[in-house]
């Protein structure tokens, strides 16, 4: 059914463990003389309407006050509010993932899907990056902590990030908003909304265009010369229109469809560590990088562009059903999402490796899911089931620019011999078979890779709560899955002729062919995956399927009218799947790979957790705490290790952890505060198949410790005004940014802090708020990784890293009117 709110809670924080579904406090409304309450969220986190202070999980609900005096406009924004979440963007702002209690899954391959489940208005985003976008009008937030396969099925082992927009109403309005910051920032919105002939249609119609300048300052070093771009842009525009059908009071239907379109330049790469030798080395080909690396400048240096062109559209239809026997829900969706890039790989100013045209994603996906639930006598009842079909096309092309034979030759010769690759060939031969520079030329590398992947996934569930007595509760629920994947790959490659040659001399595993030849710590790099062959004959076809039987058992007992007690077990499942990436294992025959395997296993998590929500002191208080305790098999972790990405199975993750959170209305008339803290200790296990570098080290990009806070306070001004001011706050411990926890890849701990004042109109017909994002100006990244062939590791030298950026000091001014 549609959820209507007057006023949404302020922060109902949470997290694993958190203050599930605390809420802002009504700065109106109280009798003269009386303290103002806590108006607590409505939520759908068990996929129905309920107090988010009833619900026995951990979960934060963030409604469109706290959500826009925050500033939140995409779910990157989200992690100022809500503790315990991390959100990142690497190669491309579509390359975006979220992590729960640590748990994530790095979204730079396609063949891995995310631990933490996207959802808009109840469809599912097959990735992160898919949800990551200008979400427009947005009704609340709800961000659920732990794994919810038993309600929200696949790809939510570690949690749900469940975002609802605004719904049509049956009351004519609109609004019209100017958002003018620097960087040349510019976002024009509006929307409508009313019936249409009478009270059974109402129509909801948004649209947004938004642009921006970048904000990293690039050198980019092209044949027709060198001249100064701006990296991270935006420009963008995005539409989306609703239908609300109400022709009974037994009947209720839901439309939407939208289209979303981006045309930007990013995302480049600054120095965040320079290693001398491999900075030199770049020097040695007329590149540039930081020398010393100085993240503060956000320079960076490239020779070829980094567009990506987006676009993303779909349309779902939910219907709700009142039958004797309870509700039928029905939600049927489609949606298509689309991206082609140019990148270059290397990000420096040397052409060493770059993706020219021809680098696309093409994701179709549907789902049709049916719920029902009811009431008999003591048991809350839901029965369902979910199919759907995905169609991913990747096709993938990185190639070798005219650098890189010298580049390499340097590196390998200690910086004597820029053609030391050709000549140390031509000793191999007996023979000058090589010219200087033509071992590996320019445009070498793969032609087109297409990857053809089909999944097809059903699911059978059942959540029932049973009332024991006034006080005691017993939920249950059970999932059962099965997920089908085809993958269809085809390979081909414009071989280097240095490559080739060793192809040859030794088989289509060079390495394996020239074991003790004295060549081997140089065929690794002559033959890199995208120089190799082996696979372009027969490209393979293979499918896997899994399945797995979820579920979850809790408790809840109510203390009093004002204090809940719970505690519970879930468990969290994803499927595995295939490394869209070139992987040379498997059989040879006639010299080439016979169906090669880039398979990886399913990921499965259980999470046990005890925690109590809590109204205080006349619920002008809320308070919630809880602790979590995870085990994570077989953690899919993806590697880029400097040459090529590399997908294992980490066999055991365990992730623990405290949060605390609050809301206050304090007795100050207009002021409300909240805040969170979660402490959050994840662990790779120690097992003997667990890599020595990770064994016993925290997880990736888990700080130890976050803490929130929020502060809202409006005040009437005369009898016509309402004055504005809300700052909120995030501090993070320090932790490793890199999925092979390197030493320099390190962040330290920081503060974010955003603020905002507005004054307007007590009618709400007008307002102007001047806001500012992360206002002190600090210069973190949100994830530091190897830069292509300067890692030094092959010599036992420090590396050079590159480090994704996040955003600067911005700030602006929002006009906006609304009738």
């Amino acid at each position: 059914m549609t959820i209507r709110f007057t006023r949404a809670a302020l922060f109902a924080a949470a997290s694993s463990l958190a203050l599930s579904g605390a809420a802002y406090a009504q700065t109106a409304g109280a009798p003269e003389g009386e303290r103002r309450t806590i108006d607590v969220v409505t939520v759908t986190a068990q996929q129905r309407e309920q107090s988010a202070q009833d619900v026995p999980i951990s979960l934060g609900a963030y409604g469109a006050q706290e959500l826009r005096a925050a500033g939140v406009q995409d779910i990157k924004d989200l992690i100022s509010i809500a503790p315990g979440l991390m959100v990142t963007s690497t190669q491309a702002e579509t390359i975006t993932t979220a992590r729960i209690r640590g748990i994530g899954t790095v979204g730079d391959n396609f063949g891995l899907e995310s631990s933490v489940g996207v959802y808009i208005d109840g469809v599912f985003r097959a990735r992160n990056g898919v949800g990551f976008s200008d979400l427009g009008e947005i009704e609340r937030i709800e961000v659920l902590r732990g794994p919810q396969g038993t309600l929200f099925g696949k790809n939510t082992s570690a949690g749900v990030l469940n975002i609802v927009t605004a719904a049509p109403e049956f009351e004519y309005g609109g609004s019209l908003q100017a958002d003018i910051g620097n960087f040349d920032h510019r976002r024009y919105s509006g929307h409508f909304t009313g019936p249409i002939g009478g009270d059974t249609l109402a129509l909801r119609l948004f649209a947004a265009v938004g642009e921006r300048d970048g904000f990293t300052n690039m050198t980019l070093r092209q044949p027709g010369g060198t001249r100064e771009v701006e990296s991270e842009t935006n420009d963008y525009y995005t539409f989306r229109g609703q239908a609300l059908w109400v022709p009974s009071d037994m009947v209720e239907g839901r439309f939407i469809a939208d289209y979303t379109r981006r045309n930007e330049f990013c995302c480049s790469a600054v120095q965040w560590q320079t290693a001398p030798d491999p900075a030199a080395l770049i020097g040695g080909v007329g590149g540039q990088v930081l020398s010393p690396a100085d993240p503060d400048q956000r320079r960076a240096f490239a020779n070829r562009e980094y567009q990506q062109q987006v676009t993303d559209y779909g349309f779902s239809a939910e219907f709700d059903f009142e039958l004797p026997i309870g509700t039928l829900t029905t939600i049927t969706s489609w949606r298509n999402w689309t991206n082609q890039r140019t990148q270059d790989i290397d990000f420096t100013s040397a052409d060493i490796a770059y993706r020219g045209d021809g680098n696309s994603t093409d994701l179709t996906r549907f789902d049709q899911e049916v719920r029902l639930t009811g009431m008999t006598g003591n048991l809350d009842w839901l029965v369902g089931g979910i199919i759907s079909h995905e169609d991913l096309r990747l096709n993938d092309a990185i190639r070798f620019g005219a650098d890189w034979e010298i580049y390499l030759g340097l590196a390998a010769s200690n910086g004597a011999d820029p053609f030391f690759i050709s000549n140390t060939l031509n000793a191999v031969a007996g023979g000058p078979l090589f010219a200087p520079g033509q071992a590996l030329p320019a445009g070498s590398g793969v032609n087109q890779d297409t990857y053809n992947q089909t999944g097809r996934s059903w699911a059978l569930f059942t959540h029932n709560t049973y009332q024991l007595t006034d006080q005691l509760a017993i939920t249950g629920g059970l999932r059962y899955t099965n997920e089908t994947k085809d993958v269809f790959a085809t390979f081909s490659t414009n071989a280097t002729p240095g490559c080739a040659f060793l192809e040859t001399v030794f088989g289509p595993d060079p390495l394996a062919g020239a074991a003790g030849t004295g060549l081997e710590p140089l065929i690794p790099l002559i033959c890199l995956p995208y120089a190799r062959t082996g696979l372009d004959a027969n490209g393979y076809d293979r499918e896997r399927t899994d399945e797995e039987v979820s579920g979850t058992l809790r408790a809840t007992y109510d203390v009093n009218d004002n204090m809940m007690l719970y505690a519970g077990f879930s468990r969290g499942f994803k499927a595995g799947g295939f490394n869209l990436d070139r992987e040379f294992n498997g059989p040879i025959a006639g010299g080439s790979y016979v169906n090669s395997d880039s398979s990886f296993r399913p990921e499965t998590i259980d999470s046990y957790e005890i925690g109590f929500k809590s109204q205080l002191f006349g619920n002008v208080l809320q308070l919630n705490a809880n602790a979590f305790y995870q085990e994570v098999t077989d953690f899919q972790l993806n590697t880029f290790t400097g040459l090529a990405f590399v997908v294992q199975n980490i066999p055991e993750i365990e992730s623990r952890g405290v949060e605390v959170d609050f809301t206050w209305a304090t007795p100050i008339e207009g002021l409300d505060i909240s805040g969170g803290y979660a402490y959050v200790n994840a662990e790779y296990g120690s097992t003997p198949d667990t890599p020595a570098n990770l064994a016993g080290q925290t997880i990736s990009l888990s700080p130890e410790h976050f803490v929130t806070g929020q502060a809202i306070y409006t005040r009437p001004i005369a009898d016509t005004l309402l004055f504005l001011a809300a700052l909120d706050a995030r501090w993070v411990s320090e932790y490793n940014t890199g999925s092979d926890l390197a030493p320099g890849k390190e962040q330290d701990a920081f503060t974010l802090v955003n603020g905002r004042l507005g004054l307007g109109s007590l009618d709400g017909r007008w307002n102007v708020e001047l806001w500012g994002r992360n206002l002190t100006d600090e210069t973190y990244v949100q994830v530091a990784f190897d830069q292509f062939a300067q890692s030094g590791a092959a010599a036992g030298q420090i590396g050079t890293f590159g480090g994704f950026l996040g955003a600067p000091r911005t700030w602006g001014v929002t006009l906006r009117t609304e009738w």
